[in-house]
């Protein structure tokens, strides 16, 4: 089968949906299927590897915006023209991470060979509004959502990371039946050396026996920073500060558009000396970071999925998360990680003490992350994607030969997707 993959976020730029589209792309080539990554030009950016993961990546003309100019997007599909990129392509399948950009050339794409389209919804858009301050909230909202309604209905299937998303997308108006729950799959936890653990530590100026409270994600208005660097103040300020060598660390990896605001949020709060800004890291420099950490906090109310939840379980690490978005779908409650109220930074606050302060109850809850049946595997979302693709062509072969489809139970029309 031969797929292709449109993407706005792919390589150089490293993000979540950047890693689904490579997890789906190696997986579908397990599987010994075909597909083609097709994203918009980085400038200065060649794709040397794509090759030896036997993975072809094509690129269309893009343009770079002063509200993200970090992420080139492509010209918008015009007239009659089709671009050489996904001319006569020869696609079953047109896979779309995007409503927009290359989600309207996959669209395209779709119409003019008479493949089949699917699309994954992998934002919650509507929390993004403030990525376009000259233009009210509301309009903006009310633009978007009358957008991502129309799109994904117009789709032959729609894959959801979590249920969470699918019901954003049925309040919109997308009918339940094209909605399909394929999580990102996380590879297998590497083992981490020691050695790799210690430089870590020194690398980043961890005290030896201080617990570290880490951070992995996006540095952005939506990620809900300052609920994480204000509770951790309230953290800190129940400790004592005459043992500097144990007093928690919050290590915060990652980069973006708040990076500067949540510099001036630690100093202002008086956490300089107990905050660690690692940057970004490429997920290959992870492993010792979240295996030197002794907990994760994710104060994410807008995540889809959440994938770093999953690898930081993969290491053992209790969670705190906030119960917004899909992320407490991939945690137990109670269990392996501690969920409360979504812009609560007292009880965000008291979760991590407690975690902190109970030996036993930190024990128990990384036992349990280990053994978590909620973590997906790459594996598995090869396989669920694939029959996602296979029922949805089977359905246009049925339609195409004139034969109607058997009737479905009211029961299972009206099935939990």
């Amino acid at each position: 089968m031969r797929v292709a993959l449109f993407t706005e976020s792919f390589d150089p730029v490293i993000n979540g949906v950047s890693t689904s589209v490579k997890t789906l792309a190696a997986g579908l080539v397990r599987a010994g299927h075909d597909p083609v990554i097709i994203a918009p030009r980085y400038p200065d950016y060649e794709d040397v590897d794509s090759a030896s993961d036997g993975i072809e990546v094509r690129r269309l003309p893009s343009w770079r915006t002063l509200l993200n100019p970090e992420n080139p997007f492509a010209y918008p599909p015009t007239g009659l023209y089709t671009p050489r990129a996904y001319r006569d392509g020869g696609f079953a399948i047109v896979h779309t991470q995007q409503p927009f950009g290359m989600g309207l050339h996959g669209r395209v794409c779709a119409r003019r060979s008479g493949a089949a389209l699917v699309s994954t919804f992998h934002t919650l858009y509507q929390q993004y509004v403030h990525y376009a301050p000259f233009a009210p909230p509301q309009l903006v909202r009310a633009v978007v959502s009358r957008h991502l309604g129309r799109y994904y209905a117009s789709c032959d299937a729609v894959v959801v990371p979590s249920r969470a998303a699918g019901r954003v997308l049925e309040g919109l108006g997308v009918p339940s039946g094209l909605l399909h729950v394929v999580p990102t799959g996380v590879p297998a936890t590497p083992s981490v050396m020691p050695a790799a653990v210690e430089q870590m530590r020194k690398t980043f100026s961890l005290p030896p026996h201080a617990p570290v409270l880490l951070y992995v994600g996006r540095l952005a208005r939506e990620k809900s920073m300052n609920l994480l660097i204000d509770a951790f103040a309230r953290v800190s300020a129940a400790h004592p500060k005459d043992d500097p060598a144990t007093h928690p660390i919050l290590l915060i990896v990652g980069s973006g558009p708040d990076l500067g605001r949540c510099r001036d949020r630690v100093r202002r709060v008086g956490m300089e000396a107990y905050v660690r800004f690692a940057g970004f890291l490429k997920r290959s420099q992870l492993a010792p970071v979240y295996a030197a950490a002794t907990l994760f906090t994710f104060p994410s109310a807008t995540e889809t999925q959440g994938v770093v939840l999953s690898e930081a379980q993969g290491h053992g690490l209790p969670c705190v998360v906030v119960d917004g978005g899909g992320s407490p779908e991939f945690v137990r409650a109670g269990v392996d990680a501690l969920v409360v109220p979504p812009g609560d930074t007292e009880a965000f606050a008291a979760a991590v003490r407690r975690l902190l302060a109970d030996h036993d109850l930190r024990r128990s809850f990384s036992a349990a992350a280990l053994a978590s049946p909620l973590r997906p595997t790459p594996e598995a979302m090869a396989a669920a994607m694939i029959e996602v693709y296979r029922s949805v062509l089977a359905e246009r072969a049925a339609g195409a030969s004139g034969r109607s489809a058997p009737a479905v139970p009211e029961r299972e029309q009206t099935r939990e997707w």
